[in-house]
């Protein structure tokens, strides 16, 4: 009898020690993957602060990038400035650029050339390629040209073969260059009362149906490319097409100041007097239209255009009229159709409301 409860005995502690040898090595199981998940968690924390702390330093860096100043080199002799005060790092933010972190200078001392960000070529005096040592990978060379290639007489020679290749970007009125230089453009104005805009046109037009003259034309250069003379001379045959300027035969109000400014009261003469008012371009070119279009269709006449540019992508439709849609004696015969009837001719005005013309100075 002692014997077996001995027995029992011994099998009832082998059954325990079954039972809780497993057990104990669950719970050190346990015990380890909650320590490892601990460190792995802990791991990975970590990790994700270094990100985080990359991230923000290469923000950082990347703003302190983006606001250092970046210096602009105009390499050979430019006429004018562009509106900005040489070597004054508050210039751009003065004229209200978007970028305002930006120093525009011609001092070739105060800006290295080695150590310009970008140096601009202006290509009207630029008869060979620049000699500069020592060019860095972060500087931008850049040609700049606001003339049509037909302007240089060089142009029709063989160029040196890395002319191509050493510029980074071009500067041109041309729609496919990497920064377009307009001379004007057209801007939509915010909605207004409907009533509004229809009582503001014919407050102006009244004054213009009032103008007892035709055609105008304010002539500044004498002889072109796109043989303009031609067409005029024979549209003189149909109509009067007063000229004035220095290669005209009518002067102008007489002003004082710079030649160009002296442009604008002439021009101011002409909207007053004239219903319609010549804008032809000296060269045919595309994408290629100056100044003196935006100056006329900002005033309250309307431009005989006569030129490359696609007039009906830059313009509010009906707000001028293209010579090259005519031949001269067309042309002529359209003009007085519009001369006597008040309705067609106002036509030409609808946008003034609607639109408003911007225009570099």
């Amino acid at each position: 009898m002692n014997n077996r409860r001995r027995f029992q005995n011994v099998f009832y502690k082998l059954n325990l020690h079954r039972v809780l040898y497993p057990l104990w090595l669950f719970f050190l199981f346990n015990v380890f993957t909650l320590k490892q998940l601990t460190i792995d968690e802990t791991e990975n924390e970590v990790k994700e602060l270094d990100i985080v702390k990359h991230i923000e330093h290469q923000s950082s860096a990347s703003f302190q990038e983006s606001e250092k100043v970046k210096t602009i080199l105009m390499w050979n002799p430019w006429y004018g400035d562009f509106g900005f005060t040489l070597d004054d790092d508050s210039s751009f933010s003065h004229m209200g650029c978007k970028v305002t972190n930006c120093v525009l200078s011609k001092n070739k001392t105060k800006v290295i050339p080695e150590q310009a960000d970008a140096i601009v070529f202006l290509y009207t005096n630029l008869c060979e390629l620049p000699k500069i040592h020592g060019r860095q990978g972060f500087q931008r060379f850049v040609l700049l040209t606001d003339d049509p290639p037909m302007c240089y007489p060089r142009n029709y020679f063989e160029r040196d073969n890395h002319f191509g290749s050493f510029f980074n970007w071009t500067i041109s009125y041309r729609e496919n260059a990497d920064i377009t230089w307009k001379r004007g453009w057209i801007e939509k104005l915010l909605d207004q009362p409907l009533k509004i805009r229809h009582s503001f046109p014919q407050i102006g037009m009244r004054d213009n149906w009032k103008k007892k003259k035709l055609v105008g034309w304010y002539v500044a250069r004498c002889g072109s490319k796109s043989k303009r003379e031609g067409y005029i001379n024979e549209l003189r045959e149909y109509v009067e097409v007063d000229s004035y300027g220095p290669c005209g035969t009518k002067s102008c109000p007489e002003t004082n100041g710079t030649p160009t400014a002296a442009i604008l009261p002439c021009l101011d003469m002409l909207a007053e007097n004239y219903k319609f008012v010549l804008a032809f371009e000296r060269f045919i070119c595309d994408d290629f239209v100056t100044k003196r279009f935006f100056d006329l269709l900002s005033r309250d006449t309307v431009p005989i255009v006569f030129g490359g540019a696609d007039y009906k992508r830059i313009a509010p439709p009906y707000s001028f009229i293209d010579a090259l849609s005519f031949n001269p004696k067309e042309l002529a015969d359209h003009l007085l159709k519009l001369e006597k009837d008040e309705k067609h001719y106002f036509r030409h005005f609808w946008w003034k409301d609607v639109y408003k013309v911007i225009y570099t100075k």
